[in-house]
């Protein structure tokens, strides 16, 4: 037998040396992402003890309706604990599709660090947005949809000065949309349709703090015209589709980019891109 020997020459040690680093890499890729799934998975028993008091006092509340869902979490109430930067504070709750009827607790805003405030699809939750929500300076989105809370859209959600989505549609909020709306600096987004809104479209929506944002207002009560001055505003997403609204649709701006089903159904509006004004 012969043994053949084949020296090693410099390009085969760099190629296993980067063999062997990219192995080493995506070990560590690999450890970084279980621990970070761990941490992930660890941290909803790891939540602030005022939070969970927080939660047990939404619990004992006589007949409150968020008790089915703190006893069957699983099912119907969604919360997420963040990391070590915040103490492992409550910073999202969702609570949606179950059988529960009464009016959002005031407890809402004893979540200091909330982010994220999610109510969805629960037809039996019925009277207003609890006022003590303005505690809740750190939230950026704001979901209360498909419910019947039944009371106006109030102006102290002006207060809530980070706040970038509010989603309030398929209520039954009636009166007219609170101007003070649009004194919030980050707000990108607004639903308000399928409610009971009456009144005139805010004039001060056509001048935000920093931006317009999406504007949804569809299937309400709303009338008047759509101002001339809004041409000047930076519109992305618009619909008044479903109201009492009259007038020729100003032209420019960004008006005539929305498609006839943004406008349809109104007492009275007109001009591109509906029908010709008479």
């Amino acid at each position: 037998m012969s043994l053949i020997y084949h020296p090693l020459t410099h390009s085969t040690k760099h190629s296993k040396a980067n063999t062997m680093d990219k192995t080493r890499r995506t070990v560590l890729f690999s450890l970084l992402v279980v621990f970070t799934l761990l941490t992930t998975v660890l941290s909803k028993h790891l939540c602030n003890q005022d939070d969970k008091k927080a939660l047990l006092n939404i619990k004992k509340i006589p007949k409150q309706p968020l008790s089915p869902c703190l006893v069957a979490p699983q099912k119907r109430l969604l919360l997420l604990c963040g990391d070590a930067t915040v103490n492992h504070r409550v910073i999202s709750l969702t609570i949606f599709t179950g059988e529960i009827s009464g009016q959002i607790p005031h407890e809402v805003g004893d979540f200091p660090y909330l982010q994220k405030l999610i109510f969805r699809k629960l037809s039996n939750l019925t009277g207003e947005i609890p006022p003590t929500i303005t505690k809740l300076k750190h939230l950026h989105f704001l979901w209360l949809r498909w419910t019947n809370l039944t009371s106006p859209v109030r102006a102290f959600l002006s207060q809530l000065k980070n706040l970038h989505y509010l989603n309030l549609s398929f209520n039954e909020l009636f009166g007219s949309i609170p101007s003070s709306l649009s004194l919030l600096p980050k707000l990108d987004y607004i639903d308000l349709s399928r409610n009971k809104l009456t009144g005139l479209i805010p004039e001060s929506f056509g001048s935000f703090i920093r931006q317009v944002p999406d504007l949804f207002l569809s299937h309400n009560q709303l009338s008047g015209n759509i101002l001339v001055q809004w041409t000047e505003t930076p519109l992305q997403s618009f619909d008044v589709s479903y109201n009492r609204l009259c007038g020729r649709i100003p032209s420019g701006g960004n008006f005539q980019k929305f498609d006839y089903f943004s406008y349809i159904h109104n007492k009275c509006l007109c001009g591109a891109p509906l029908d010709s004004c008479k």
